[in-house]
């Protein structure tokens, strides 16, 4: 009885072992496709966009236990999660591996301005490229017929505060700051009483504007004083992930239910024209926004995807 028992088991290790030998066949998995953008927050919150083959979802282990929205018909996702961030002391490290075979693979991250690499590595079979643009450290990785790529990027911030000031160096600074504050004081009354001759002009030429505008179903709410949009919690995700001027443009739009001319949104946040424009482009990249050409003006919409109560798949 021993023996046959025996006999048993060597034959079932036998089956076992003979079967891990097998090599991985390409051409018996399913081909998947991958294009994202991720954008790296100061306290390690990625939002992640771009499109997806429906497939690939099932490899991307940090989607389980965060709310993501994917679209089937456009195969776009829209996630923001801290499950590809991790902190060891003052180092973070971006984290991100996926299983599954891609005939096309294409993610591209932001990091926060000032980051400073200190440890790299990345799958052999994958290409990157690190360049600065628009003050984020931008890692740009691609690879065509890869299986389980994956990337690991330890970074560091820049110091918030400085350290170590002497009380010498302390005094100058307070000495300093009392005089800036003495002179933005003495602007800020110039400023005013140059404001109030121009503000009945300026208010006359919104006004211009707006009753020029037709009142379509997109831009009525601007238009007839619609309440503030309530911020849920997914849009409060989000929010969090944008610089301080991107987050000023996001609530302006919420108290305006949702819609503003361009011209407004730059009088009413006092932001230049130059650094308006590259503000209200990276916000439609993201997809939070929708901007639309009307005269010498845009018309900035929030996003039906960012207004949406239930971002669940």
């Amino acid at each position: 009885m021993n023996f046959r028992l025996f006999l048993i088991l060597l034959a079932i290790l036998t089956t076992n072992a003979h079967a891990q030998e097998q090599p991985i066949n390409e051409g018996q998995m399913s081909e998947e496709q991958i294009l994202l953008n991720g954008y790296v927050d100061l306290s390690g919150n990625v939002l992640l966009t771009g499109y997806a083959s429906p497939g690939s979802l099932y490899y991307m282990p940090f989607l389980y236990g965060t709310n993501y929205s994917f679209d089937n018909n456009s195969d776009q996702l829209y996630v923001v999660t801290n499950n590809l961030t991790s902190k060891n002391a003052d180092t973070w490290t971006l984290n991100i591996s996926m299983d599954g075979y891609y005939s096309d693979y294409s993610m591209t991250f932001y990091l926060p301005s000032g980051s400073q690499i200190t440890k790299f590595e990345i799958q052999p079979q994958l290409n990157y490229q690190f360049q600065v643009k628009e003050d984020s450290l931008i890692l740009s990785v691609h690879g065509y017929r890869v299986i389980s790529p994956w990337i690991k990027v330890d970074y560091k911030l820049p110091p918030a505060d400085p350290q170590g000031l002497s009380n010498s160096q302390i005094t100058l600074a307070a000495s300093l700051l009392f005089i800036l504050l003495l002179v933005a004081t003495f602007a800020f009354y110039k400023y005013m009483i140059r404001k109030n001759k121009d503000v009945h002009k300026k208010k006359e030429s919104r006004d211009q504007k707006i009753e020029t505008i037709p009142e379509t179903k997109t831009n009525t709410g601007i238009l007839a004083g619609t309440k503030d949009i309530r911020i849920t919690g997914e849009m409060q995700k989000v929010i969090d992930t944008l610089s301080e001027k991107e987050k000023a443009i996001i609530l302006l739009l919420l108290r305006k239910g949702g819609t503003a001319i361009q011209t407004d949104i730059r009088y009413e946040i006092e932001i230049p024209r130059s650094s308006l424009t590259g503000i209200i482009n990276a916000l439609k990249r993201k997809n939070i926004i929708k901007k639309r050409e009307y005269g010498r003006t845009n018309i900035i919409e929030l996003s039906e995807w960012f207004l949406s109560e239930n971002k669940i798949q």
